[in-house]
């Protein structure tokens, strides 16, 4: 009678620690994303810092240059780009703020989730913007030096919006065999995540 009063003393002790540490594995689930998403947040408000200068100048630039379609046209294009990278940036830091409050393994896994789905879609519209935006960039430091590059030398603008055509596939080809589409930081959120829910039997509460 001990011995089985003795087993069931250490099971139910086992229990208990086992309960702890899976308690401890969810309460933790939240600062573990929060850490891997730090880099993240960071690089995120810098992008809002400089998507703000960009449509500041951008913005000066063409309605500076009203009276000149060329600049006008690379000006707002590079307003519009500076504008989006603010948006694009302040969606990320929403849906990081929201995948880090604390909340349940599975709650937080599908948060990583709608993070990482934003990511990748984000990624591959900058990535194929940004295949052309130098152009307008171009333009834009001509335009700065006095010079109308478009009117002076549209041969030279055309020769470098099909090179911004090249880089365009080259882009296409290369992004599909990026294994981490969505970043560093949101991959080793969600691995972290996928193993406390291991740990945790699904993270469900």
């Amino acid at each position: 009678m001990e011995l089985d009063e003795l087993k069931a003393g250490w099971a139910e002790l086992d229990r208990r620690v086992a309960m702890l540490e899976v308690t401890g594995a969810r309460h933790g689930a939240a600062a573990a994303v929060r850490a891997e998403l730090r880099p993240l947040r960071w690089g995120q408000s810098v992008q809002i810092v400089f998507g703000l200068m960009l449509a500041i100048a951008a913005g000066s630039f063409w309605f500076d240059h009203r009276d000149a379609p060329g600049p006008l046209v690379a000006g707002l294009l590079l307003h519009a780009y500076g504008i989006a990278m603010i948006v694009a940036a302040a969606r990320n830091l929403v849906l990081a703020a929201n995948a880090t409050e604390d909340a349940p393994v599975l709650a937080l896994q599908q948060r990583v989730a709608v993070l990482r789905a934003w990511r990748i879609r984000e990624g591959r519209w900058f990535g194929v913007v940004g295949c052309f935006m130098w152009v307008p960039m171009i333009v834009w430091a001509f335009g700065l030096l006095g010079v109308d590059i478009v009117a002076a030398r549209p041969w030279f603008v055309g020769l470098n919006l099909l090179t911004a055509v090249v880089c365009l596939g080259a882009y296409l080809v290369v992004s599909r065999l990026v294994r981490t589409p969505e970043g560093g930081a949101v991959r080793r959120a969600r691995e972290r995540l996928d193993e406390i829910a291991r740990f945790t039997g699904g993270g469900a509460l």
